[in-house]
């Protein structure tokens, strides 16, 4: 094609089509964006307005370095920031802002995982409006999963506006500092606030350990408990700061704390997958049915790619931890659906899950799940589950798909039922920890060591457990 050869336009069927792709994409996003309750919540975070281009003076504040701009008008840019998907909103602030005549040209630029530019959404403002409404706007966009934003600013070349600096926030952003701000906001405010009506008694401000378990989340103190070291000796581990030996070692020692951990007890366990808590039951003397998903279940198609499903005792048992006579003796395998327990399975003295009621398509679904298991115990018996919980919000979150988060809410809820039912909810701590270790949130791909908690989607999630007795 040569430079003078005009570009042919589409036939009218591809602009339809492409108009109709454009539409059902941005439904898509809004729809998304309201399922998971919105970014409306989520803390601004400040963003530096001159770090894309650092050292060039701005036209607007004469901020940002000394060098001149390549940039004719340029007036602020940002660094791109990751986002999950959902509304991003921009909030610009020009304190001190003059000006008659001109505009204020508003890119947010968007860059693929790839690195491609995709784009922009382009807004002008005139400067003598934003005077009037004080040197204040907001801008918003959709995001893309896995896209990068960055918000840019540049005056038209008639423009005389001037402002004593430049301050810039964002809602919706998924950086590190954003997942932070988060975490730390969650700490102050929903977090630490007392329980009300029922639960006033029942959630309590008191600092997780392992040495007297209660219904609280994974910290790194409870790692530098001697049982929690002993428990891992008996697992066959060193230990680690992750979360999930965490959650065997919660399971283990509640188990334990209990009274339910001894010769002769009979254990349910649900989802096991190839963890090795069925072993060491077997080994401390009980008799366990272990279940999970049949292997011919789509649903556990999943787990099966990842060598995570147990589908028979051979996959189940743990040499290091139990003999096989003693294994196979005490422990039986069935397939269990967590969403359809069969009627038959009861009388049981324990009943445990590992991040496994997170998998079953909703929260409702997931509190269900929990509440059933119960009806598996014999009187007095102790359920002890472990899943997600939602550090970041108390309102928006996961509540539908392969995986959804737990917030304080929810688990809130649960307690309520239960203990309408008469069954006694072990107190329910929200201690997050308040070391250095404990405001660390790992990120996509994760690590091994240190996970404690970690960017799901959007959210920071830990692993948060739940014991409960049921009534005698």
């Amino acid at each position: 094609m040569t430079v003078n050869t005009p570009i042919q336009s589409r036939p009218a069927s591809l602009q339809d089509r492409s108009l109709l792709r454009l539409i059902a994409t941005r439904a898509f996003r809004w729809w998304h964006d309201l399922r998971t309750g919105g970014r409306r919540d989520e803390v601004a975070v400040l963003l530096k307005p001159f770090s894309f281009w650092a050292g060039q003076t701005s036209a607007l504040s004469g901020e940002g370095g000394a060098d001149p701009s390549l940039v004719p008008g340029y007036a602020f840019h940002t660094d791109y920031v990751p986002s999950t998907g959902g509304r991003l909103r921009y909030r610009v602030r020009l304190p001190g802002l003059t000006g008659t005549r001109g505009q204020l040209i508003i890119n947010i630029n968007g860059l693929t995982e790839a690195g491609e530019s995709v784009p922009p959404k382009v807004l002008s403002f005139p400067i003598d409006k934003l005077v009037a409404d004080g040197g204040e706007f907001e801008v918003t966009k959709f995001a893309s999963p896995h896209h990068s934003y960055a918000i840019m600013g540049t005056l038209s070349e008639d423009a005389d506006a001037r402002a004593d600096r430049i301050e810039i926030s964002l809602k919706g952003g998924d950086s590190s500092d954003a997942l932070r701000a988060r975490l730390e906001a969650a700490r102050r405010e929903f977090l630490s606030a007392p329980g009300t009506g029922a639960l006033k008694k029942i959630v309590v401000r008191r600092r997780a350990t392992l040495a007297h378990p209660i219904s609280q989340m994974c910290t790194a103190s409870q790692m530098a408990e001697p049982v929690y070291a002993e428990w891992c000796r008996r697992m066959d581990n060193a230990p680690t700061r992750h979360r999930k030996q965490w959650e065997f070692v919660f399971i283990l020692r509640a188990l334990e704390y209990y009274g339910a951990l001894k010769p002769g007890s009979r254990g349910l366990g649900f989802g096991v997958g190839i963890e090795p808590l069925s072993s060491i039951f077997a080994a401390a003397g009980c008799q366990v049915v272990a279940t999970d998903l049949a292997a011919d279940d789509d649903r556990a198609q999943v787990w099966n790619d990842t060598s995570q499903l147990g589908s028979n005792l051979r996959q189940i048992h743990n040499p290091q931890l139990c003999d096989e006579a003693a294994f196979f003796e005490r422990v039986s395998y069935r397939p269990v659906d967590m969403n359809a327990i069969p009627a038959d399975l009861v009388d049981f003295n324990f009943t445990w899950s590992s991040c496994a009621y997170e998998h079953l398509g909703s929260i409702e679904a997931g509190l269900t799940f929990f509440e059933n298991s119960l009806k598996c115990l014999a009187p007095g018996g102790i359920a002890v589950h472990t899943t997600e919980l939602n550090l970041s919000s108390n309102s928006s979150t996961l509540e539908k798909g392969g995986t959804v988060i737990f917030r304080r809410r929810d688990f809130e809820t649960l307690a309520e039922r239960l203990l309408a039912q008469g069954h006694e909810v072990m107190p329910i701590t929200f201690d997050s920890g308040d070391t250095d270790l404990d405001r660390f949130i790992d990120l996509p791909p994760y690590s091994s060591d240190p996970h404690l908690k970690l960017q799901l989607l959007r959210w920071v999630s830990t692993s948060f457990g739940m014991i409960v007795r049921k009534k005698s």
